[in-house]
């Protein structure tokens, strides 16, 4: 071995003890609640509200898709496309039949992106257009679809959180329409990838702060306007953010992250060292940290990108109960493309298998699981209590052994409080 191979192997030595004492020093983020007896479930879904890939089924005709991009994605996501009123209803449909233990009916965290561009005719004046939701482009306009929201919104079932404003860079998206050809052609098509777009994600380091920070407040005050109610969390698109966007969540009062263990970052290469630079990185945020709840996606559910679909529920109904058996709360992963397809073979598909995972929560627990907001489990882990408007209900809850005076905040009028008996939920009117 030479000595710079030797060199080299001490520190990988050295940093693979350092990720192992950070494993024995921090397993997980410390929780005021015993997760492995509640059995809870929670279900982040992210892209909703996405004005892409495309706005139909025969958008992409004729169009050579290597040339467009050429990079490697699930190909369902070929056929993304915006949501209908009449896929959220039945989405929600399905979800309002299962009711968890504490009489609320199993709730999804559309994670939703508030804006849109659409590239405009140069004899118009206007070379692109934005939008924001609910308002989208003319090519993605849908029937019914606000209405569906609130609908699914006041039944408990759909429980928005913030993704981002548009998913890309608008920069590279335009400096790539710019240069014309397919990258124009599909621009004049509304279809929203172009060369590069994989690349071009929206909270990448090369960005300014100041754009980013003008483009969170834009987005979280449409959130705002759109749902009544400022987002309780975030997780980045394409998970690619650092450590300077969680300073501008907390900044903006947004302290709870999903998916961190997922987080990318921009430049860095796989491998071993990678990995665990990573995973120290990961350990030492856990640990310093302490002004924010990272929740981590701990169950896969795919079935539009999985090879085997008819298995996913079963296996995610497998990894909801191994969490349960770390002490963990249940949190699953279920991306729009399972439910919302230009093939509406696709959607059935991924509402049934829905339909089976939860079914199989109850028929394999022996009791229905407690299905809890991103919101909920932040707060009980800080506190052991949490307050959250599910519709036109509130509910409290103190899973704390000891009684509880309980601040409703945003929830109901501020500045009431609630006193709660040890181990308890209390349900409130939500006006």
């Amino acid at each position: 071995m030479t000595t710079v191979q030797g060199r080299f192997a001490a520190v990988l030595i050295l940093l693979a003890a350092m990720l192992l004492a950070a494993g024995f020093i921090w397993q997980g983020q410390w929780s005021a609640v015993a997760w492995r007896d509640v059995r809870a479930v929670a279900i982040e879904s992210d892209d909703w509200g996405l004005a892409g890939f495309i706005p139909h089924a025969h958008a992409l005709d004729g169009l050579d898709r290597d040339l467009l991009d050429p990079g490697s994605f699930p190909a369902v996501y070929w056929e993304s496309t915006l949501e209908d009123g009449a896929t959220v209803s039945a989405l929600a449909g399905v979800l309002s039949s299962f009711e968890g233990r504490d009489g609320f009916p199993a709730v999804l965290q559309p994670n939703y992106v508030m804006g849109s561009l659409a590239w405009s005719s140069p004899d118009s004046g206007v070379a692109w257009r934005e939008y924001y939701w609910p308002a989208v482009p003319p090519a993605y306009r849908r029937q019914g679809l606000s209405e569906a929201v609130g609908q699914a919104m006041a039944s408990g079932v759909w429980y928005p959180e913030y993704h981002a404003l548009l998913h890309y860079d608008p920069a590279a998206r335009e400096a790539a329409v710019a240069s014309g050809g397919i990258a124009a052609e599909a621009a004049r098509r509304n279809i929203m990838i172009f060369p590069g777009s994989q690349a071009a994600r929206e909270l990448t380091p090369q960005r300014s702060w100041a754009t980013l920070s003008t483009e969170l407040e834009t987005g979280l005050q449409v959130f705002e306007a759109a749902f009544g109610r400022s987002p309780g969390s975030i997780i980045a698109p394409d998970y690619t953010w650092d450590g300077r966007m969680e300073k501008l969540w907390l900044s903006r009062h947004i302290d709870v992250i999903q998916a961190k263990r997922e987080q990318r970052f921009v430049g860095r290469k796989w491998g071993t060292v990678a990995w665990i630079r990573k995973n120290l990185q990961l350990r030492w945020d856990y640990l310093v940290h302490r002004d924010r709840v990272y929740l981590e996606r701990n169950c896969r559910f795919e079935p539009a990108q999985d090879p085997d679909p008819d298995k996913v529920a079963a296996r995610c109904i497998d990894e909801v109960h191994a969490a349960w058996a770390r002490g963990e709360a249940a949190i699953i992963e279920a991306h729009r493309i399972n439910f919302v397809h230009s093939d509406s073979t696709v959607e059935r598909m991924g509402r049934e298998a829905l339909r089976e995972l939860l079914t199989g929560l109850t028929e394999s627990s022996g009791m229905s699981p407690v299905y809890l907001t991103d919101q909920e489990i932040a707060s009980l882990m800080r506190t052991g209590t949490s307050v959250c408007r599910r519709g036109d209900r509130v509910v409290v809850r103190n899973w704390t052994r000891s009684a509880r005076l309980v601040p409703l905040g945003e929830a109901r009028n501020r500045g009431a409080v609630c006193w709660m008996e040890a181990e308890s939920t209390l349900v409130l009117p939500a006006d």
